[in-house]
């Protein structure tokens, strides 16, 4: 026998009747808040982080590609009202939920409005891409330009000047 104190009496390398490969089962009354003080993040909590992470995403994206980022909007904002929901009851705010749904707002606002500048713009804008695309020389592509630039500043209502730094992308 060991009569070292902090030994359990036993000869180094015996088994203490114990595997320490195995977790000791816990008491389910024991699996509330963790050591930090929070619950585990639940399906509210990940559909709010969801929706936060389509919004931000979705109002990047609007910038550069707005369907796809109106599309993700959308989405931002069908999870995010999933996500209140699931949290109906629950006590306090769910993170990310409300910036999830404040940016997929703004990214649907923003890809409305340019579907609806593209919608209005269609037909002097697809005129000059009709007349460039059967342009044989850089003539004909500037005569293009001269006819259909000044009915898109006449639609938009500013100077054909206006519309000189955007001569290269239409």
């Amino acid at each position: 026998m060991n009569d070292q104190p902090g030994t359990s009496g036993q000869p180094t390398g015996q088994p203490t009747g114990q595997d320490p490969w195995r977790p000791e089962p816990q008491d389910p009354q024991s699996q509330g808040p963790q050591p930090g003080g929070t619950l585990p993040p639940g399906p509210a909590e990940q559909t709010a982080r969801r929706a936060l992470w389509l919004g931000v995403g979705s109002l990047v994206i609007t910038l550069f590609f707005w369907p796809f980022g109106l599309a993700l909007g959308i989405a931002a904002l069908v999870v995010g009202t999933k996500a209140r929901r699931l949290a109906t009851g629950r006590p306090g705010a769910l993170p990310g939920l409300t910036g999830g749904m404040v940016t997929g707002a703004i990214s649907v606002v923003l890809g409305v409005l340019m579907l609806g500048f593209a919608v209005y713009l269609w037909p002097e804008v697809s005129g000059l891409e009709n007349c460039k695309s059967t342009a044989n020389t850089q003539t004909d592509r500037q005569a293009c330009e001269d006819k259909w630039l000044p009915e898109i500043a006449r639609k938009l209502h500013v100077r054909t000047s206006d519309l000189d730094p955007l001569k290269g992308m239409l």
